[in-house]
């Protein structure tokens, strides 16, 4: 685009940033006959939820770096987990300026054999894809059903999550999901098999399912668990952290965590053996994505890696929107949290 090709252009909506909520917003107003003009600093769709490749997302952690900090990395080798410090290198760093910019990416030193594995992967760069924030959903999730009835899956694919896997106490292990997986899991014993299929048994009938919830709907999720289901090591870990997704260190109530296991035994069997989904090509910036086509269908204007210098109201009772490409103004603006602090003048926030 020609610098200053915008100057001087309205819209009735201007978007900033492409993550999820600001991509559905820019849809809905081009679909509603709004002229819109969607714009992001970054040069990829999804703002905080994109997802990169492997090289790109280098580049993405010597942007956003924080040199007061030093990093603390977990690495899966050999099926162990080890804290052992390490960071990416790339496979073109053949002469000693790339490596002296690729060393500023943290104050650690390679092994070889660290170097080494790396740089094979890098040669296969675009076959990693890692999402800045993972996310996966429920097959009978509200955003599935919403997705479907946008019809977004004309423009965005996903993947059954066929496995889970727990780390814990230094190890991964396999965590069955399903009643069939229970039942052909050669990891558990036989009472424990007896437990999880009497948890499972409870949230699928409704009966059962009402009278937990009346009767200790409002203790600990954990001590039900514990107390009526006796789970505990790794079955109630697998249950609390992969199955109901409470983050260590919460505590939730046995209403919300039977609400939670609820909708994942409902989401087992949609598709498969499996209750969640994944983006293939990520989740969170696809998805973005999707509606941004959406959006430029509907007549949608988008320009990527474009910053904002500022943005200003005027007499009119509109926004005048100064961009690398020209000045536009704008009836309304909607935009991500992250463009608040640089874009928009103290007494307008």
């Amino acid at each position: 685009m020609v610098s200053n090709e915008l100057d001087g252009m309205q819209f009735d909506v201007v978007v900033l940033g492409t993550g999820l909520e600001e991509s559905i917003i820019a849809s809905e107003a081009a679909a509603g006959g709004k002229s819109v003009l969607h714009v992001d600093r970054n040069p990829y769709y999804g703002g905080s939820n994109a997802c990169l490749s492997l090289s790109k997302m280098l580049e993405w952690a010597f942007c956003h770096r924080n040199c007061c900090q030093t990093p603390s990395v977990e690495v899966l080798v050999g099926g162990q987990l080890t804290d052992a410090p390490t960071f990416v290198i790339s496979g073109e760093a053949s002469d000693q300026h790339d490596m002296d910019t690729l060393q500023r990416l943290a104050p650690f030193e390679l092994s070889a054999e660290t170097t080494e594995k790396l740089q094979e992967m890098l040669k296969n760069d675009r076959s990693y894809m890692i999402e800045l924030v993972p996310k996966v959903v429920f097959c009978r999730g509200e955003l599935t059903e919403m997705l479907i009835s946008c019809e977004i899956g004309e423009y965005v694919q996903f993947k059954g999550v066929a496995h889970s896997y727990l780390a814990r106490n230094g190890t991964i292990e396999r965590i069955p999901e399903s009643k069939e997986d229970i039942f052909a899991s050669t990891s558990l014993s036989l009472i424990e098999k007896r437990k999880l299929m009497r948890l499972m048994t409870m949230v699928s009938d409704n009966t059962l399912y009402t009278h937990i919830l009346d009767k200790h709907g409002d203790t600990q999720f954990t001590q039900l668990l514990q107390d009526k289901f006796k789970l505990s090591g790794m079955l109630l870990d697998a249950v609390l952290y992969l199955i109901v997704r409470v983050n260590r260190g919460d505590t939730i109530s046995t209403r919300e965590g039977c609400e939670r296991l609820h909708k994942y035994v409902k989401s087992i069997g949609r598709y498969g053996r499996m209750a969640y989904l994944c983006g293939l090509y990520g989740g969170g910036s696809e998805i973005s994505q999707s509606f941004c086509r959406l959006c430029a269908v509907s007549g949608g204007i988008y320009i990527l890696n474009e910053k904002v210098a500022a943005i200003d109201s005027t007499a009119e009772n509109e926004f005048s929107v100064v961009l690398d490409h020209g000045t536009v103004r704008a009836k309304q603006i909607v935009m991500s949290p992250d463009y608040t602090s640089t874009a928009v003048p103290k007494d307008q926030i």
